[in-house]
């Protein structure tokens, strides 16, 4: 990806105060105003805390809640929670229901499970992207998928499908943390806020070991009672109809003695001993030396705007204590954009050029990357300061950043200005590392003496060993503290080797795509909840087998079992498919070299524009049994897909068949692409493109806002955007139609800006990402849009599409062989029936690439590719069309120049033009494909015949690329983007006039 150059900004610290003024005046989100914090009781809840919420698309009734138990036990500076709820259904039909919730700093999901049957059923780890795709599959059959995945920062949503109508699904969420420390003891916090009242609540609290003068009971519900019991205490509560109060009442928060000893707990996962502990000490800081040159990264992306204005007085008050004048360097951060101006577009923080002479940086972010390689690329050696005052803030990713480099995390949402700005002004003693005979993968979760505690993790090689913490100070003195850990005392089952993987994932929280592989292994291992990892519950264990998922108990031998067949079936399969590729490819071969007429089929013309005029009427006339019967009233297909309609699993791509004999004409070398393929792409004759002009029908919303848009000055774009953006921040089709009147204008890099907002939208959601890198093909940046593509293909891997965009997008980059390797991946993988068609449509794509490729320079390495399907075959003229929403039916049509519409119920027309198969429970693509067009024009329509989907949309985005000369060198390409929004709706795209 390309970034500006940044133009740094120098002031004197006597200017800092008047910047912070000049903010508030440029960004009207921003307010100078000190941030006003709750009545503070001890430990006040993070700002703009958002209650767990239930929703549903469409105009349903929202979810209820018919019950919430909360059962948690607190061990020392550790408690675990275990929330069971009752989802209820009020509506008639089946719905899928999706919790949204947040966690707060140090918790982290470490078990889910979810009623089948009647019985709770615990979830197995699952990498994050599989996991989507496992839930999708399965939902599509009507069976019962529940799946509980991390989405940004702290928060997690949980998708639960069927929800029956008039009925209810019963889910328990498990949730342990480390408890924040404050004046010594332990603040255990339980927020009873929900978006919607309770049918029943019922608490309990138990603290072992603990008595009634060790436990303060800070704030909660009037019901609430602590009451000794066994060799502890315990809080009870219980409600019928609960509605609790906003702000800090809602909350329990009670205050635990924290010991000076070692608390160390123990236990087993997957057969190894793991130990958690947390040793007290009394931190020594002292003043930091002054900084002479400040690096201000200032986050000015969309997620940022209603949060930063909280960080102001933090500044203010940070910069008016300096006491010697210091130089300024600001850089504001967007997509393609270093100037202050109001929040908007998302945030790339791949690389960030800190002056080399600067001695501090304040990085003032929520530290979300949306766009980009979603990295913070930090090379500078001056500790890092990170700032945030959003509700969803990535903390372990800033505060790795900030401890690594001998800087601080501050939340001032959690913070009070004058204890934030002690810990920028004040540093003490950190870990350098830790050590032990008896132990390794040791883990420190913070570098830094939090709350008077260090916490420490690893994996027991010996029963008895000692744990060495090493720390070093500012002023040059060394430590080393000590503890003991006895594996004997193995009682806390799977909760240490959890806080283990949990730590162990802070540690690498900073750039956590580095880790990937890692990080999944760990999420797997221990069954947590991540970046890149997720739970998920199945119902059938044939499904167990299918995706190779570890089995519960209650299904493994039967699990077991089916796992015995797999592995033939996976084998069979995959010879299977490449046996079918090349059967489908020499059809195509043999279309290509035939010599199809041109002059007017004179016994079919009147058939011919009966159909047309039929079809053009839309699927009422076409519709139902008879459109089903258009399917089948050609024999004759154009290159029959003969693909299993039953899903199959993911597999690896086979290796390379062994070369066949075939005909002179198609012989393939087995290095590359063969000389004979070489001139087939791109000789002038007899494949040299015809003449021909593309008219796309430029395709306009019809929304009040783009009326105030058209009717604004070009000096006032911008601002009216602004103003309207207010009312559109949850509506992906406002950018999509603001930024394409920017491009119209000629303002690109604004249009960019406000484009990017997609990625800001939902930072999971592979829909609005494909729409984002979809319309920045179509502005010609294949640059901005390959670094989008390679992120949906981390999110949705086994679906084709993801791959065939990348690689097509690779190669406008100049990356000719990883898009070879990525549209291999569609040809060569046996992908799920409703995926018809598009092995077939990246083949040719793969060759035409390979081709140009030889003749512009060295050959593609081509190893991996079957040597029977490599062959360029170029077209005169070819469409393809794809649509950005899952389980859904689009339909291609061209009509040609005799009249004659090619599309699903005529795939082969008289002239050669060939259809291929229809599309009909995916996102297409769907091709209309001819070798020597006939002059005239060719009509190109969309025909929306309806979607399958159980989760409502809100629309269909249609992608329709147009090419003249495709697979030679002067292969020209035009796209056009627009949306379909009603079932059965006719849109004429454009049309294509080739010249005699």
């Amino acid at each position: 990806m390309e970034h500006p150059t940044p133009t740094w900004r120098r002031r004197g610290v006597l200017q800092i105060a008047g910047w912070l003024a000049a903010c508030a005046t440029a960004l009207p989100a921003l307010a100078t105003s000190p941030v006003l914090m709750p009545q503070r009781i001890k430990m006040p809840p993070p700002l703009d805390w958002r209650p767990p919420i239930i929703t549903v698309q469409g105009n349903a009734q929202p979810i209820q809640l018919r019950a919430v138990t909360i059962d948690t036990d607190v061990f020392g500076g550790q408690a675990q929670s275990r929330i069971e709820l009752r989802l209820f259904n009020p509506n008639p039909r089946v719905l899928e229901g999706e919790l949204q919730f947040p966690l707060l700093e140090g918790q982290v999901v470490t078990g889910f499970a979810l009623d089948v049957n009647g019985r709770l059923r615990d979830a197995v780890p699952v990498a994050k992207a599989r996991g989507q795709e496992i839930f999708e599959d399965i939902r599509r059959r009507r069976v019962d998928p529940g799946l509980l995945e991390a989405t940004a920062g702290n928060q997690y949503k949980l998708r639960v499908y069927p929800i029956p109508g008039g009925g209810e699904r019963r889910v328990q969420l498990t949730i342990s943390e480390t408890l924040p420390q404050l004046q010594g003891r332990a603040i255990v916090r339980v927020p009873l806020v929900f978006s919607q009242a309770v049918g029943q609540l019922q608490l309990q609290v138990r603290a072992s070991g603990l008595r009634q003068q060790d436990i303060e009971l800070l704030q909660a519900p009037a019901e609430a009672s602590l009451q000794p019991e066994f060799d502890g205490m315990v809080l009870r509560m219980q409600r019928t109809a609960w509605t609790a109060p906003q702000g800090p009442a809602g909350w329990l928060q009670m205050a635990v003695r924290a010991s000076a000893a070692a608390q160390v707990m123990v236990g087993e996962t997957a057969g190894r001993p793991y130990f958690a502990g947390q040793l007290a000490m009394k931190d020594e800081p002292v003043r930091r030396t002054e900084p002479k040159h400040i690096a201000l990264v200032w986050d000015a992306s969309g997620s940022a705007a209603g949060s930063q204005a909280r960080v102001l007085p933090l500044l203010d008050a940070y910069f008016k204590s300096l006491r010697q004048p210091l130089q300024v360097s600001l850089l504001v951060v967007r997509l393609a954009a270093l100037r202050a101006e109001p929040f908007d577009g998302s945030s790339n923080f791949d690389q960030l050029p800190i002056p080399a002479d600067a001695d501090a940086t304040l990085l003032v972010s929520d530290g979300l990357m949306t766009d980009g390689k979603r990295a913070i690329g930090y090379a500078s050696t001056a500790p890092v300061f990170a700032i945030s005052g959003a509700p969803a803030t990535d903390t372990p990713r800033l505060t790795r950043l900030a401890e690594r480099t001998g800087g601080a995390m501050i939340d001032v949402s959690l913070l009070p200005t004058e204890q934030a700005l002690r810990a920028m002004q004040f540093h003490g003693w950190r870990v350098d590392h830790a050590s032990s005979l008896g132990a390794e993968r040791l883990v420190v979760p913070s570098l830094r003496i939090r709350e008077g505690r260090i916490a420490v993790a690893g994996e027991l090689t010996d029963t008895q060993t000692r744990v060495d913490v090493h720390m070093v100070h500012p002023d040059g003195r060394k430590r080393v503290i000590a503890f003991n850990v006895n594996a004997r005392q193995a009682r806390a089952g799977k909760w240490p080797g959890q806080q283990w993987a949990q730590w162990r994932g802070a540690e690498l929280a900073e750039n956590p795509a580095v880790h990937r592989a890692e990080l999944e292994q760990i999420a797997a291992t221990h069954g947590l909840v991540g970046p890149n990892s997720s739970l998920i519950v199945l119902e059938q264990a044939f499904d167990y087998a299918r995706y190779d998922l570890p089995a519960p108990p209650e299904l493994a031998d039967e699990v077991a079992r089916l796992r015995q067949n797999q592995f033939t079936q996976l084998a069979q399969q995959k010879q299977a498919h490449i046996a079918n590729m090349v059967r489908q490819f020499d059809e195509r071969q043999q279309w290509w070299e035939r010599d199809w007429p041109k002059e007017p089929r004179k016994d079919a013309r009147k058939e011919n524009k009966d159909e047309a005029q039929q079809m053009s009427r839309g699927p009422a006339a076409v519709g139902g049994m008879a459109r089903d019967q258009a399917r089948e009233r050609r024999a004759e297909p154009a290159f029959a897909d003969k693909s299993s309609a039953v899903p199959m699993p993911s597999v690896a791509p086979p290796a390379p068949a062994p070369m066949a004999a075939a005909a002179p004409a198609r012989q393939m070398a087995e290095s590359a692409v063969s000389k004979s393929a070489s001139s087939d792409s791109l000789a002038r004759s007899p494949n040299a493109p015809v003449q021909s002009t593309i008219a796309l029908q430029p395709w306009t919303a019809d929304a009040p806002y783009l009326r105030r848009l058209n009717d604004a000055a070009a000096d006032r774009l911008y601002a009216t955007y602004v103003d309207e953006r207010s009312r559109h921040t949850n509506s992906s089709a406002f950018f999509i139609d603001v930024a394409s009147l920017f491009f119209e204008r000629g303002q690109n890099e604004l249009a960019l800006r406000i484009l990017s907002n997609l990625a800001e939208m939902n930072l999971e959601n592979r829909q609005l990402l494909r729409l984002y890198a979809y319309r920045l093909v179509q502005a010609r940046r294949d640059d901005l849009a390959v670094p989008v593509f390679e992120r949906i293909t981390e999110l949705a891997p086994n679906e084709p599409q993801s791959w065939r965009d990348l690689g097509l997008s690779l190669a406008q980059t100049g990356q000719q062989q990883r898009a070879v390797n990525a549209l291999w991946e569609v040809v060569s993988r046996p992908w799920h029936g409703r995926f018809a068609g598009i092995n077939m449509i990246a083949l040719a794509e793969l060759n035409a690439i390979a081709a140009q490729a030889q003749a512009d320079g060295p050959a593609l390495d081509m190893s991996r590719v079957d040597a029977r399907l490599r062959r360029n075959m170029p077209l005169g003229l070819r469409v393809v069309m794809a649509w950005d929403t899952d389980d859904t039916d689009i339909d291609l049509w061209v009509t040609d120049p005799n009249g004659e519409l090619a599309n699903y119920g005529n795939r082969r027309t008289f002239q050669g033009g060939a259809v291929s198969p229809d599309a009909t429970g995916g996102y297409g693509p769907e091709e209309y494909a001819i070798r020597h067009p006939k002059p005239g024009k060719y009509v190109v329509q969309a025909q929306f015949y309806g979607h399958n989907q159980q989760v409502l949309s809100g629309g269909t985005t249609v992608m329709v690329r147009v090419s003249t000369g495709f697979g030679t060198a002067a292969a020209k390409d035009e796209w056009l983007t627009l949306r379909l929004t009603q079932g059965r709706e006719t849109v004429r795209v454009g049309e294509v006039v080739v010249k005699p």
